[in-house]
């Protein structure tokens, strides 16, 4: 029976291909099955290898640079798939892209022999906004209770503001910073960035930006294509009202941030009505030059009362400053930043030392007595999320939130600065330091809809005017026609 079906089937075949090539077929049946399967076996094999070859033949695609994607040159128009995020030059789900910028630029990638003397350059323009820093550490923190924040973060976030922005707008942010253009901010901005990116066995230190806009709202390319160039933002779009981009944003601000915020990143509210999200983030990581090899048990004497800990301990060889009314230490971290520490005199409070000029302080030269020193170093972790509005505009930036906002740099769409939150976290062990910051700037408006359409046919009696600033050289009416 089952040689009968087999035979039938056969038979079936043979028919197709008599009617394909009106040839009957000579094999005999008793041959078939072998013969069958060995041509299968051939056409597979066939196939395999035709398939490897393919492979091989198959041109290799351009990486770009930019993006870290793969550039297909046959496309015209950019590739705006939908992706799940893969790092910091990656896509993410729930937004699209308009342009990714470089974050992984370095002013030794940039500048190469001229490392030196562009850092010279920078170190002057690093000095020109002592005074913006000072005041900006003043407004926001007050030593009433422990935090940190990030005025380099701060600094980015509005550079990016004044980017955006036109007019009296504009003026106020330069002014506040304290420089006299656009051009001076821009270059300002880029040398700072170039020399606090880095990402080695000595460090990590890694700023990044970007622009959230709304599809739909019109935008001035010249503005993001500055923003991409010259501050390092990527761009992208989407609609704030879809959970998803909300999302796609703060899994941004993650990624950027190492995780190390993501507490007050799920705490970030952004209304639906939010046009443009301005966002720039700081992460910095490294060891000590010289590590903490050892422990004691002792009393933090803190503002709430005694608490028992243990101090990393070290001794070494540096020099001590006296700054009337605090006494201070630099201690020099694994890629040769240096971190500060500032003791209150008894009698005196960290208000008291807040409240003086340190970023001033450190950049003077101040002349310090050369010591054996023991430092004991607690632990510790302190950090801050506020909504800092307010504090901007007390520092002389106002026209950015309220109807007068000019922000045409960026769009003719009208919009104003709604809410400014800064969070940082820092934190310190025997190994080293590791820290985070985020700025987010949230602009608000109406985008401008497209008129309804109107039918104006004159398929009936009217009447018409010639006029000349008013005056009429010939008015009448149509009847017929």
């Amino acid at each position: 029976m089952k040689n009968d079906k087999l035979n039938k089937a056969f038979d079936e075949v043979d028919a197709g291909y008599v009617s394909k090539t009106e040839k009957a077929p000579k094999t005999s049946r008793a041959f078939r099955p072998a013969f069958i399967a060995a041509a299968l076996a051939l056409l597979i094999a066939a196939i395999s290898v035709i398939t490897v070859m393919s492979r091989r033949a198959e041109p290799v695609h351009p990486v770009d640079t930019d993006t870290g994607r793969t550039s297909d040159t046959k496309k015209s128009e950019p590739d705006t798939t939908v992706e799940p995020f893969n790092g910091q030059t990656g896509n993410y789900s729930g937004a699209k892209f308009v342009s990714l910028a470089n974050t992984s630029a370095t002013a030794k990638a940039v500048f190469a022999d001229a490392y030196i003397s562009h850092r010279n350059e920078y170190a002057g323009k690093g000095k020109t906004l002592v005074d913006f820093f000072d005041k900006l550490t003043h407004k926001l923190i007050d030593g009433g209770k422990s935090a940190v924040v990030s005025p380099l973060n701060v600094y980015m976030a509005l550079a990016l503001l004044a980017e955006c922005t036109d007019g009296s707008s504009r003026r106020q942010i330069l002014d506040v910073i304290g420089v006299d253009s656009i051009e001076e901010l821009r270059d300002q901005t880029k040398l700072i960035w170039l020399y606090n990116s880095r990402d080695d066995e000595y460090g990590r230190s890694m700023l990044a930006n970007s622009i959230w806009l709304t599809s739909g709202l019109p935008v001035k390319n010249r503005c993001v294509d500055t923003l991409k160039n010259d501050h390092y933002a990527s761009t992208f779009t989407g609609d704030f009202a879809d959970e998803n981009y909300r999302n796609a944003l703060k899994q941004w601000l993650s990624d950027q941030t190492d995780g190390l915020l993501d507490q007050c990143i799920n705490e970030l509210v952004i209304p639906e009505d939010t046009l443009v999200v301005l966002a720039s983030t700081l992460y910095y990581k490294a060891k000590w030059a010289d590590k903490y090899w050892y422990t004691e048990d002792g009393v933090f004497k803190g503002e709430d009362g005694n608490t028992s800990c243990v101090f990393n301990k070290k001794t070494t060889r540096s020099y001590v400053y006296d700054g009337a009314g605090f006494n201070a230490y630099c201690e020099r971290l694994s890629d040769d930043n240096y971190m500060w520490f500032f003791l209150p005199d008894d009698g005196r409070t960290v208000s008291d030392v807040l409240s003086r000029d340190l970023v001033s302080y450190i950049n003077n030269n101040n002349s310090g007595v050369y010591y054996e020193v023991t430092i004991r170093m607690p632990d510790f972790d302190v950090d801050y999320n506020e909504q800092i509005i307010q504090k901007i505009s007390e520092l002389g930036i106002v026209d950015c939130m309220g109807p007068q906002a000019d922000f045409n740099a960026l769009t003719d769409a009208p919009l104003y600065l709604t809410s400014v939150v800064h969070a940082a976290r820092f934190k310190a062990d025997k190994e080293g330091v590791e820290g985070a910051a985020f700025t987010v700037e949230l602009l608000a408006g109406a985008i401008p809809t497209e008129p309804p359409k109107y039918d104006f046919t004159l398929d009936r009696p009217f009447v018409f005017m010639v006029e000349n600033a008013g005056v009429p050289l010939f008015i009448g009416c149509v009847n017929d026609v």
